[in-house]
């Protein structure tokens, strides 16, 4: 399933979307960070509910890693140019995450230096590694969709670290639930992609084994 869109040697593109992307992001996961103050009150508005939600679905791994994806799966010429501009945009939406998350949080300033790098070096290790095996993976998405057996195995995982805790609240269980539909789409798209290929095989198969 080769792509040509005209985006993979576009660096201007890729440029304006992973800033764009990446700062939504690292604002979006700075604010999840900062959504006790909004039930105090024991009440949530419309509009606070749904920027909770969207925060929280964009600060989760998930997410993150499906945006490198599609980094990958828009701008990758090959695998190895997928798997930069994946770490790329990642360090980007990182980059922004902390420099927006600064002004939020002055503990960071009470810590030693020691302390601050090896928290940089963590989450930029971190950044970079899942950069490049998402926008790999959005690379490889153009040749078999059933590299979204990792999304799947993924998305399994973040509701098993989510708990059984998570549904205890009403944003929380949105999450969750949004995540058991994304694994249910998945599913059902794969088994019919593969059903599809499979006829198609039999089909051939067939054909060949007449005309012979």
């Amino acid at each position: 399933m080769e792509i040509n869109h005209g985006y993979q040697s576009n660096w201007k593109i890729f440029s304006l979307f992973t800033i764009i992307i990446g700062l939504m992001v690292g604002v979006f996961s700075v604010k999840s960070d900062h959504l006790l103050y909004v039930g105090e009150d024991g009440t949530l508005s419309i509009v606070e509910m749904v920027i909770a939600y969207i925060s929280i679905m964009i600060n989760s791994l998930p997410v993150w890693f499906i945006a490198s994806m599609v980094v990958g799966y828009l701008f990758g010429n090959n695998i190895k140019e997928g798997m930069l501009k994946g770490a790329i945009y990642t360090v980007t939406a990182i980059t922004f995450y902390f420099l927006i998350g600064h002004y939020f949080i002055d503990s960071l300033i009470q810590v030693s230096i020691f302390h601050q790098i090896k928290v940089y070096l963590i989450w930029y290790g971190a950044s970079i590694i899942g950069g490049c095996l998402g926008g790999g993976t959005g690379y490889l998405y153009r040749k078999s969709p059933n590299v979204l057996f990792i999304v799947l195995l993924g998305l399994i995982l973040q509701l098993f670290v989510n708990g059984a805790s998570s549904w205890n609240n009403m944003i929380g269980t949105a999450q969750n639930i949004t995540f058991c539909l994304m694994t249910i789409g998945i599913v059902v798209y794969l088994v019919i992609v593969n059903r599809k290929k499979f006829t198609h095989t039999d089909f051939h198969k067939k054909n060949g084994l007449r005309r012979s």
